[in-house]
């Protein structure tokens, strides 16, 4: 509390942290739905959901709008790149350990990526800015 009232906090830094709950919540909603067995599009559905609600539920409570999901930063699709590649690693017989490392590796590094390098999906046409 000190620190805040004294200096202003590190986008970047806490960028970087946000990327990496952002991995970690997306890898565990993924092995989570393949628990539960259920068939690869609903894990992927459930991985980028699990991933993103933290960032959507600070959105709105910092009224913030549009919620990041309407905006064309890339997050959910780095979600949901991890997810995918979760999924096709479980397929082809990789161990969890790896696994889980080399996806959330991946959704980490998207995420930085994009906000290291400014980098955006593309506006969908009529969208609101």
């Amino acid at each position: 509390m000190v620190y805040l009232r004294c200096r202003e906090l590190p986008h970047r830094a806490l960028m970087a942290v946000d990327a990496v709950g952002l991995a970690v919540v997306t890898v565990i909603g993924a092995r989570a739905a393949m628990d539960a067995q259920v068939t690869p599009v609903a894990v992927l559905i459930l991985a980028v959901l699990t991933g993103v609600t933290g960032e959507v539920v600070r959105d709105v409570l910092r009224g913030e709008f549009p919620p990041l999901l309407l905006r064309e930063e890339v997050y959910a699709t780095a979600a949901l790149a991890g997810a995918a590649a979760h999924l096709g690693l479980h397929r082809a017989g990789a161990p969890d350990t790896a696994n889980t490392a080399v996806c959330a590796a991946l959704v980490f590094a998207l995420r930085l990526a994009a906000v290291f390098r400014d980098l955006d999906l593309p506006r969908l046409q009529g969208a609101p800015r």
